[in-house]
């Protein structure tokens, strides 16, 4: 990552952990709060090579055995941590052999580094074990702790790390990222289907992408006017990249209710009184939000898309 410019969204955290490196007061741990697809990954290998760089008056240089074993994901001082494929936690064992590696002495000149991403996944037990490395540090030992939901670890453990926060760019900041790192394409769309920031979407068509969004909302007005009856709809939507649809409804609803929200309507707001029409707005959009938890459980999910749509079309 080092051998390309870095992201512009990256500037603060990165001057905060330069500034930190040059008082001689970096924090043993690092809680990384990333808006999704933000790039919480990209900026914790970052600071692992910052602190690792055989050329610390460039670092990190993006060029040495240091840098490129980390971009690599290959430097064995450098561990990432992250729930296995048949599980959604990060298991107490591989902590606990983490944490046993975090004691013996480095490979190279540098720090030992953890990371682990999305920390909100450590297990109950691995978040316990975890926090006694935390309150007593081996030097030269970095843990860093990437997540999008800071609020799900232990408060504990939060106050014992210093925060870096990173937040999105905007949507034109983004695309034009994308652009730049992987060609043309409709990207703006692209990350209007997902709602989530550029780096969820490196490796993603944005055609694909954008040719779903515009289904999706397309049908979606279609039901709204009357044109079209939720049964059918929801029988394919059910079998055909539901998440994303979910994904495409959300960002959709969240544009309309900013569209929507003129001063005269933020004043009404401020009154606690909602416009009818961002209220219903709102109320759909805890509707998706409510689909979206249930997705991944063993519901009837064309039954339960059904009556998602049939409430917009009441809307």
């Amino acid at each position: 990552m080092s051998t390309t410019p870095l992201p512009p969204w990256f500037a603060v955290p990165c001057g905060e952990v330069n500034a930190a490196i040059a008082a001689d007061r970096l924090a043993h741990g690092l809680l990384i709060h990333e808006d999704p697809g933000a790039g919480g990954m990209e900026l914790a290998h970052w600071i692992a090579q910052r602190v690792n760089c055989r050329e610390p008056s460039r670092a990190p240089c993006g060029e040495c055995q240091e840098c490129r074993w980390i971009a690599a994901d290959q430097h064995p001082d450098v561990t990432r941590l992250s729930p296995e494929e048949d599980s959604q936690y990060i298991k107490i064992e591989p902590v606990r052999e983490l944490i046993a590696d975090l004691t013996l002495t480095a490979h190279g000149r540098g720090y030992k580094v953890a990371i682990f991403s999305p920390a909100d996944a450590l297990h109950g037990n691995a978040a316990q074990s975890l926090l006694k490395t935390l309150e007593e540090p081996s030097k030269r030992t970095l843990i860093l702790l990437v997540t999008s939901q800071p609020s799900r670890l232990l408060p504990t453990m939060r106050s014992r790390c210093s925060k870096l926060r990173l937040p999105g760019p905007t949507r034109e900041v983004a695309a034009n990222y994308l652009e730049a790192a992987r060609g043309a394409g409709p990207w703006a769309e692209a990350l209007a289907a997902t709602g989530a920031g550029p780096f969820a979407l490196v490796d993603a068509d944005p055609s694909a992408l954008a040719q779903l969004r515009n289904d999706t909302i397309s049908t979606l007005q279609d039901i709204g006017s009357g044109n079209l009856q939720p049964p059918g709809v929801a029988e394919r939507w059910a079998k055909d990249g539901l998440s994303i649809r979910l994904s495409c409804l959300e960002s959709w609803v969240t544009d309309r209710i900013l569209e929507s929200a003129s001063i005269r309507d933020v004043t009404h707001l401020s009154q606690g009184a909602l416009p009818p029409k961002i209220c219903r707005l709102f109320e759909f959009s805890d509707a998706i939000r409510d689909m979206r938890k249930l997705a991944h459980t063993p519901i009837n999910k064309t039954m339960a898309v059904e009556a998602l749509l049939w409430r917009w079309a009441r809307t």
